[in-house]
């Protein structure tokens, strides 16, 4: 029976953080509490890769969400691309879906994962991850999480129903997923940003939560077109492709009879029929944040990082996916 190192932290008498430090050569750890650690290991059995075992370079997991975005994979590359010229072994397991591959990487020796992901994922070793703007700095992130740069989510929206209120939309709906941290952040700011919230509307019935997928995009546009809205702000690139398609299977056509602003830009949006207005990120700026942070961590940079996260507000890529509304 493998032997996990919840026993070997048990049988060690330490926290499952100590050991992990022991196992990653990080922090410090008293030499007595590190025997410990390698006695209880010897003791159960405890075999793990031997491979990274004495390299010198240290081992960072570098991981996007299941299923990303455009955005969050092309950070993922430059970070992973940044870390490795710093001599830092990269693996990439991807988080939030499956707790298995970040477990193996951990067991491997990783010392840090890094992932942009709003989510906190309660890890053994230090989470390095980007959060919105306004979330409080004194709320509980768990003990390992960084925040190392913050989204400003409402200040995104609030450029889109600029843009969409200048054109003559009022009537704006939300297509988001159905689960995740990032949806919970677009609708809490959709609901606190939108032009209409204080005409005493329920602006819940313009809030279409599907799943990530084509067929839910599909689906959703029609129940806002139903719903009387006239543009709509969409969260992840296969809803936005399922909208397009959805609009053109009912003889409809964007941006005549509906307006679309997607959130995150990527090579495919300039092609999309017709190319899709889209708040994009800053991607340069937060792989850079990412890794600043992460190289502060590991005791690499004795620049250190800024002492607030810095702030990156989504900027309006406007294509012709948008137009004014009908009267």
């Amino acid at each position: 029976m493998k032997v996990t190192l919840d026993e070997v932290a048990a049988r060690a008498g330490v926290s499952l953080a100590t050991v992990s430090r022991v196992l990653g050569r990080r922090g410090a750890v008293a030499e007595t509490t590190r025997a410990k650690v390698f006695e209880a290991m010897n003791e159960l059995g405890y075999s793990r890769s031997t491979l990274l075992h004495d390299a010198p370079r240290r081992l960072v997991a570098v991981s996007a969400p299941g299923n990303p975005e455009y955005w969050q994979v092309q950070v993922c590359t430059r970070v992973a691309q940044a870390l490795q010229e710093h001599d830092l072994l990269v693996t990439r397991p991807l988080v939030e879906t499956d707790p298995e591959p970040l477990q193996v990487a951990i067991d491997a020796g990783a010392v840090a994962l890094v992932t942009p992901t709003l989510t906190s994922l309660h890890t053994e070793i230090p989470c390095i991850r980007v959060d919105e703007q306004s979330a409080s700095d004194g709320e509980d992130l768990g003990g390992s999480d960084l925040i190392a740069a913050r989204l400003d989510l409402g200040g995104g929206m609030t450029t889109a129903f600029e843009h969409l209120r200048a054109i003559g939309h009022r009537r704006i709906g939300l297509i988001c997923n159905d689960s995740g941290e990032l949806a919970v952040q677009l609708i809490r700011r959709f609901l606190a940003e939108h032009p209409a919230r204080n005409l005493g509307l329920d602006l819940e019935d313009w809030i279409a939560r599907v799943p990530k997928s084509f067929s839910g995009g599909s689906r959703a546009v029609l129940e806002l077109k139903d719903a009387t809205c006239t543009a709509v702000i969409v969260q992840s690139a296969l809803q936005l492709h399922g909208a397009l398609y959805g609009l053109r299977n009912r003889h409809l056509q964007v941006p005549r009879d509906m307006s679309i602003v997607g959130f995150g830009d990527s090579p495919t949006m300039k092609f999309t029929g017709p190319p899709a207005t889209v708040l994009g990120l800053d991607i340069e700026g937060l792989s850079n944040a990412l890794v600043a942070a992460t190289l502060n961590t590991l005791r690499i940079s004795t620049t250190g990082v800024p002492t607030v996260p810095p702030v990156f507000r989504p900027r309006l890529i406007a294509r012709t996916s948008t137009t004014a509304a009908r009267q």
